[in-house]
């Protein structure tokens, strides 16, 4: 019989708590630029700038133990957006020019193949190219046409913003943690 297998305990920790506080301020960041206006505008379609989803799973994938490792998830997270955006990018080009299905799935192919590549060359852990590869199906696959482009460069933005919400509650309750730790 092997070792029995130790149970988590069940409770709410710090970094759930950081976690929750992150991804509330980067919804009520999203949802104040949103109703003060801040979109962009094609033709009827507004497109947040600073979406919501992506700023708030940003949080959740950046978040972690201390700032330092939170900062380096943060930067992975930062790399895996851009070359999955810049490759999606690529893509929509030239899909606006082709126009085709059954060659959009082939550059999809492609697309993934070069986007894992460029990730593992960034030396990102494997599990972040893969979400690199989710950014590329996104930002290629969420909206139509030329609206595509525009989606993956606030993906970016948003991507940006959630990174930079974590690292601050992370340092603030860093110092919270520092001082209590002194008293």
């Amino acid at each position: 019989m092997g070792k029995p297998t130790q149970i988590e305990e069940t409770k709410i920790t710090i970094l759930d708590v950081r976690i929750a506080v992150s991804v509330l301020l980067c919804f009520l960041i999203s949802m104040v630029l949103s109703h003060a206006g801040f979109l962009f505008t094609v033709g009827e379609k507004h497109i947040e700038i600073v979406q919501r989803m992506t700023v708030c799973i940003s949080c959740l994938l950046c978040c972690q133990d201390n700032l330092m490792i939170s900062r380096k998830a943060g930067i992975n997270r930062i790399i895996i957006t851009f070359i999955g955006g810049l490759v999606g990018i690529g893509v929509i080009l030239l899909d606006n020019v082709i126009g085709n299905d059954w060659i959009m799935a082939v550059m999809v192919f492609i697309g993934i193949i070069v986007t894992l590549l460029l990730c593992k060359a960034a030396r990102v852990p494997y599990i972040n190219a893969r979400i690199g590869g989710v950014t590329f199906i996104l930002v290629t696959c969420t909206l139509q046409g030329s609206e595509r482009i525009y989606y993956g460069c606030f993906r970016f933005i948003s991507t940006l913003v959630g990174v930079l919400v974590v690292m601050l509650v992370t340092w603030i309750f860093s110092l919270f943690s520092k001082k209590k730790a002194d008293a």
